[in-house]
């Protein structure tokens, strides 16, 4: 709650007092990040994998902290976006690299996830000129140039799309790129569920894949599916209409 308690159920809004004006905000499962409107970020939540900072011992931040005191390495680095994951953090940079943290063990910081000591904080090598960085669960997604890359837990398809077979441990540790989005309509945003992701296009087409056992890639017959659907905005609205009335 970033007010120094640990209560774990909090039933009313409540001011985070020490932070400055802040413009956006950031969320993983058990950890925060909020920009000031002057340009500094701010960390506090879970530690417990040290998806915040390896520099502070303590496996809970329980006041903001400023990111160029738990991340100096990154002190001449302009962020433009964070995001979590279930137990990692996605960092982008004006620049477009992309730099991870924390949690390895599915692929989803871009590193071998069978890696004993990974580095406390890395750039995802192979990508450049990054415009989005997302985290799913256990799976990250980077929009570059237009083209949308993968890494992380492929357990439901959520990383390779196109249908591809999966890999036995279900784990994609590099880069990859998503294959089945349109070539001739450019992605412009991606974002990522627990298990499943999406994109949107310049035309606002929208395409997801990965975990629909809840509905969330718009097919309630599939459970899951590593192959990318398009959702039809006019098909689901039709489909809605359609639903019987309830009565007495």
């Amino acid at each position: 709650m970033g007010n120094g308690s640990l209560q774990y159920k909090n039933e009313k809004p409540q001011r985070v007092d020490s932070l400055p004006r802040i413009c956006r905000i950031a969320t993983g499962y058990y950890h925060i990040a909020a920009l000031a409107e002057n340009g500094e970020w701010f960390f506090w939540g879970c530690n417990e994998q040290l998806q915040l900072a390896s520099s502070i011992a303590d496996p809970q931040i329980k006041t903001p902290q400023p990111l160029s005191k738990l991340l100096p390495e990154l002190k001449d680095r302009e962020i433009t976006s964070v995001d979590g994951g279930y137990g990692h953090t996605v960092l982008l940079t004006r620049e477009g690299t992309v730099y991870t943290l924390g949690n390895h063990s599915e692929g989803q910081r871009g590193l071998d996830p069978d890696l004993d000591e990974p580095p406390p904080i890395s750039p995802v090598l192979g990508l450049t000129g990054a415009s989005m960085a997302v985290a799913g669960s256990h799976h990250t997604l980077v929009l570059a140039q237009g083209r949308v890359y993968g890494f992380g837990s492929d357990e439901f398809g959520q990383v390779r799309g196109a249908g591809e077979p999966l890999d036995e441990d279900q784990r994609v540790c590099r880069p990859h790129a998503v294959a089945g989005l349109p070539e001739e309509d450019p992605v412009v945003r991606v974002d990522a569920g627990i298990c499943h992701s999406a994109a949107e296009t310049a035309s606002g087409r929208i395409f997801l894949w990965g975990c629909g056992g809840n509905g969330q890639t718009g097919d309630p017959t599939l459970p899951s599916s590593s192959r990318i659907r398009e959702l039809h905005i006019s098909d689901l609205s039709k489909r809605c209409t359609k639903q019987p009335q309830g009565g007495k």
